[in-house]
C-alpha cells in the first residue's frame, strides 16, 4: 500500500466508530501520517422553524459542535491517537465532507459502511482512496441485505 500522508477519518460514534479509530491507530502505528478525524453533524432537517423564535438548523449545530468537538477528542484520547486532528462541522453531510476533502486533499479516507453512505459521490476516478471497515456482526449484515452499500462514493 503507498504510504499516505493523510487520512480522513469521518467518524460516528458507536461500536464501528471504535473499529475505525483502532484501525487507524494500526496506520498510524506504522508510517508517518497526519490524521484528521471529522464528526458531521446533519442540519437538514424535516421541521420548520416555529416562527421568529424558533432556531435555525445551523445554530442548533453551532450549539451541539463544542460537546460533540470535547465528545471526539476523549474518543481519540482513549484509542491512543492523541497526534489525530479532531474536528465537528455540520451541514449537509455529503457536501460538508466534499468541501472538506477538495480543502484538505487526504490520501486516503477510512470508512465504515454507515460513513460511507455519507461520504460525496464522484464522477471520475480521481481523489483520495478508500479503505473501508466491514463490520461482521449479524444485524450489520443484516442492515447490508437492507441498505446496499452505495457505489461510486469516494
Amino acid at each position: 500500500m503507498k504510504t499516505c500522508q493523510r487520512i480522513l477519518i469521518p467518524f460516528t460514534h458507536g461500536h464501528s466508530g471504535s473499529a475505525l479509530l483502532r484501525r487507524a491507530g494500526e496506520i498510524a502505528g506504522s508510517q508517518e501520517v497526519e490524521l484528521l478525524v471529522v464528526s458531521v453533524l446533519d442540519t437538514r432537517s424535516s421541521f420548520d422553524s416555529d416562527g421568529p423564535a424558533g432556531s435555525l438548523p445551523g445554530e442548533r449545530a453551532a450549539r451541539l459542535a463544542p460537546p460533540e468537538q470535547k465528545r471526539l477528542e476523549n474518543d481519540l484520547k482513549r484509542h491512543g491517537l492523541n497526534q489525530a486532528n479532531a474536528t465537528v462541522i455540520w451541514g449537509e453531510p455529503r457536501s460538508a465532507l466534499s468541501v472538506l476533502i477538495r480543502s484538505w486533499c487526504p490520501d486516503l479516507v477510512l470508512c465504515d459502511g454507515r460513513t460511507r453512505r455519507l461520504l460525496p459521490a464522484r464522477s471520475d476516478r480521481e481523489g483520495p482512496a478508500l479503505m473501508t471497515i466491514g463490520r461482521d456482526g449479524a444485524f450489520a449484515r443484516l442492515a447490508g441485505f437492507f441498505l446496499p452499500p452505495a457505489q461510486e462514493h469516494a
